[in-house]
């Protein structure tokens, strides 16, 4: 068996393999995606996340459950690969959802075999305090840029929001930040 470390080495590129370029980038990225998951005491929120035992999977699993149309929930299957997770572990993230009462799971009336997922009103007022606490923290980060900074990074994002693996995302948190 090969430590987790040693997997997380393995996987990650050696010097010769990205340009400095890329790794500049990569660190720039880096920077300013931790700096705005910190920015208007962001770390409050996830100490709150914490404190309810959620895993990464779980919480990823119900930011991902707040974008879907809870008429039309998901199979855990769809969920898993909208993830990149894997059936067993999102499975078991389902279960303790499920036991905190955060997320439903229904049979499939046409196959027994399949579940659907949804968020609870629980899950969904967690979700929502993040959204909106994260909202707070980007707005005022935004606010506090020059207005030429802030039209090269609206520039540079909205080049990105183009790549076919980013637009629908963008789709789907269009609109979520209160006016």
């Amino acid at each position: 068996m090969v430590p987790a470390e040693a997997e997380t080495e393995a996987s990650f590129p050696t010097a010769g393999e990205v340009s400095e370029e890329v790794r500049e980038t990569a660190v720039r990225v880096g920077v300013l995606f931790r700096h705005l998951l910190s920015y208007n005491d962001g770390g409050q929120f996830l100490r709150e996340i914490d404190e309810l035992g959620l895993s990464f999977v779980q919480f990823k699993g119900m930011m991902e459950l707040h974008t879907t149309d809870p008429d039309d929930a998901p199979y855990i299957q769809e969920l898993a690969e909208s993830l990149g997770t894997s059936m067993p572990s999102l499975s078991r993230a389902v279960d303790g959802l499920v036991r905190k009462g955060l997320v439903t799971r229904s049979e499939d009336p046409d196959d027994r075999r399949r579940r659907r997922v949804a968020l609870t009103e629980s899950g969904n007022e967690i979700v929502n305090r993040f959204f909106h606490s994260r909202a707070a923290g980007v707005i005022e980060f935004a606010s506090e840029l020059t207005e030429e900074q802030r039209q090269h990074l609206d520039t540079a994002i909205g080049l990105l929001l183009d790549r076919e693996d980013i637009a629908p995302i963008y789709e789907k948190f269009e609109g979520v930040i209160p006016q």
